[in-house]
């Protein structure tokens, strides 16, 4: 684990009571996506896969019927870290929830560097899988 940086960037929270999990999380100084340090996130586990698992996000993201975040184990912040054995324990858990859940359209995104461009809030690398409700628009921010 990564000591002595900031693994969440408050700027980009959607509500106050997200921004106080993080706020919170960033006065700890530990990744809150690391397995030793997920107790911030109360959804169960769905999938659980050798480095990547599947969760329900805590705030999903207005309109969106499901949304999903699938994580990885190693603290990676890096895209030029992801292996193809990553893509594809990603591919899996993505195929598993479309059965599992009956997702019939939906997207998966993945946000990487600098929280200043990717509006992202954890640092650590995540994949979200988003369902919207049918004919509505899930406003899923870059930047």
């Amino acid at each position: 684990m990564i000591m002595g940086k900031d693994f969440v960037d408050l700027r980009h929270a959607k509500s106050k009571d997200y921004c106080a999990v993080l706020k919170e999380i960033k006065k700890e100084g530990k990744c809150p996506f690391c397995p030793e340090n997920f107790r911030w996130h109360p959804k169960p586990i769905l999938e659980n896969y050798q480095r990547w698992f599947l969760t329900e996000a805590n705030w999903p993201y207005e309109n969106a019927r499901k949304h999903f975040l699938i994580i990885c184990k190693e603290h990676k912040e890096d895209f030029l870290t992801l292996t193809p054995n990553d893509f594809s324990e990603v591919y899996e858990l993505v195929s598993q929830a479309i059965e599992d859940f009956r997702i019939r359209g939906g997207a998966v995104t993945l946000r990487f560097g600098d929280t200043a461009y990717t509006g992202a809030t954890v640092k650590h690398l995540h994949f979200h899988l988003i369902v919207p409700k049918k004919r509505k628009v899930v406003d899923f921010p870059i930047g």
